[in-house]
């Protein structure tokens, strides 16, 4: 990043005006321009500590429509944790709700026989939802669960699918999760009402019980615009 002075006052005045409300991610910031005569400042300088904003992910440049500041997430997400969808929604202030799609007893794929290590010809049973706060939807998750004669009851719609597993004799106690970005999944995203630009972070998970073996095969993808994830990485050695 810069050392040059002015990209340095630049880039701490806009942060002070964007601490203090007067610049938000409603509204476009002024020009560079604008900023370059009130502070006295070059446009090259403006330019640049724009620049560096945007690499920061401080601010975010709208296609023919301006700078804004880049808007925060209303939701954490802990990746190094095992934490239901339900407590992130609820820890961030929000009421969560589920719009549950379908319910099947279905024959596994040779790909879920893999992951929940079915050698048999029994069925299980397929959960395909949407996760909500506010009515407003978050996550789309498909759920494959070792269970065929396992029940939805009707308070699903407002607690974690790991208390109504766990009732249902089936606790869970790690998982195994694989991470990956996708750009555009039509169903999915309109789904989950995205906006063009919205990526969606795909969480397929593998959850296992006291007895290391796997009971449930999710797939969670979330609405990057709507949730930040956070890990803690610790040095080996």
């Amino acid at each position: 990043m810069s050392v040059n002075h002015e990209v340095v006052y630049t880039k701490d005045w806009i942060l002070s005006k964007i601490y203090s409300g007067d610049f938000n991610s409603h509204k476009p910031l002024p020009s560079q321009y604008e900023i370059s005569r009130q502070l006295n400042i070059s446009r090259d300088a403006i330019e640049l500590a724009f620049h560096e904003l945007i690499t920061e992910q401080i601010i975010t440049e709208h296609f023919q429509e301006g700078y804004f500041v880049k808007e925060r997430p209303p939701f954490n997400y802990p990746v190094d944790e095992l934490k239901s969808i339900t407590s992130m929604i609820e820890e961030a202030g929000y009421v969560a709700g589920t719009l549950v799609i379908s319910q099947d007893i279905e024959q596994p794929s040779l790909d879920d026989k893999r992951v929940l290590r079915i050698d048999d010809e029994r069925k299980v049973t397929v959960i395909e939802r949407i996760r909500t706060a506010d009515e407003t939807p978050v996550v789309y998750c498909l759920d494959k669960i070792d269970m065929m004669n396992f029940e939805m009851d009707s308070g699903i719609n407002s607690r974690s699918l790991f208390d109504a597993l766990m009732d249902a004799g089936l606790a869970i106690s790690y998982a195994a999760t694989e991470i990956e970005s996708i750009g555009y999944e039509p169903y999915i995203s309109n789904a989950l009402d995205c906006a063009p630009k919205d990526s969606l972070l795909l969480f397929k998970q593998i959850h296992y019980n006291d007895n290391h073996e796997p009971v449930l095969y999710s797939m969670n993808y979330f609405k990057s615009s709507q949730v930040k994830f956070k890990v803690r990485r610790t040095k080996k050695g």
